[in-house]
């Protein structure tokens, strides 16, 4: 079973692919590439490659990319949608550089307006498979994700709950990660806008009361050569008074293929 935090992470970004998929229909059919390269502060650099495709009712991603040591590693993920039954799927696999292996399946129902239900599966590297359940709620501009993830062999649960709220530029996430063990990880954090990206600044305590804070911040640059760099640098600070910086930039050219299928005087 994973731990508070592992599960903090994973329901970040599996939350993150769902809440996609449900949003698909609203954006313009076709696809949209990424190509470039990457850096970071203390894993290494590379380059990837990224293609999104939007179609009605489905949303499709591949990403590929390879370290500095020649490793590769892939992603893909595909969502449908079908808003005469309310009804969805997700898939999503990955591989990566020292060849494991994770992914995830499942469906997910319209219960209301704004309002979603999923049922699924996720597989780790280990082999390990773990029953995973959600349900999002939309009420007043707050959005709340409340996740569980049970152990099918143990029968052993932990459960992730999110609350965002977006007001004027501003969005805060509330999380509060629960253990099979029944300790929790509770995460605050706050997101800003700015003119060239954004800025996020919070907090995060652990099972035992000790509180970290971090910040980071988020920066796009349009380099004139048709190339965008992205560039986040951060630190946090653990209940120790120790800090940790990070960071990463990306360079890369982005370009999007309007779907055969769509008018030009759309």
């Amino acid at each position: 079973m994973k731990t508070p935090r592992l599960l903090l992470l994973g329901s970040l970004i599996s939350a993150g692919a769902l809440l996609s998929a449900v949003s698909a229909q609203a954006r313009p059919d076709g696809t949209v590439t990424r190509s470039g390269s990457y850096s970071t502060l203390h894993r290494g650099s590379g380059t990837f490659s990224q293609s999104v495709t939007h179609s009605p009712g489905s949303t499709d991603r591949s990403t590929t990319w390879t370290n500095s040591s020649g490793g590769t590693g892939t992603h893909t993920a595909s969502n449908t949608w079908n808003s005469s039954s309310g009804t969805g799927t997700h898939q999503s696999s990955t591989t990566y550089a020292n060849g494991k292996t994770s992914s995830s399946q499942g469906d997910w129902t319209k219960t209301g307006t704004g309002d979603f239900s999923y049922t699924g599966t996720h597989t780790g590297v280990n082999g390990q498979t773990t029953d995973v359940s959600k349900t999002v709620t939309n009420s007043d501009g707050t959005k709340t994700v409340d996740s569980t993830y049970t152990n099918p062999t143990t029968d052993k649960s932990s459960t992730v709950d999110k609350t965002i709220t977006n007001s004027d530029g501003t969005k805060t996430v509330d999380t509060t990660a629960t253990g099979p063990n029944g300790k929790t990880v509770t995460s605050d954090q706050t997101y800003d806008k700015t003119s060239n990206g954004w800025t996020e600044t919070g907090t995060v305590t652990g099972p035992n009361g000790g509180t970290s804070t971090d910040n980071k911040t988020v920066s796009f640059s349009n380099n004139g050569n048709g190339t965008v760099t992205r560039t986040a640098t951060g630190s946090v600070t653990g209940p120790n008074g120790n800090v940790k910086q990070f960071g990463n930039s990306e360079t890369y050219t982005k370009t999007y293929t309007p779907s055969s299928t769509t008018s030009t005087n759309d």
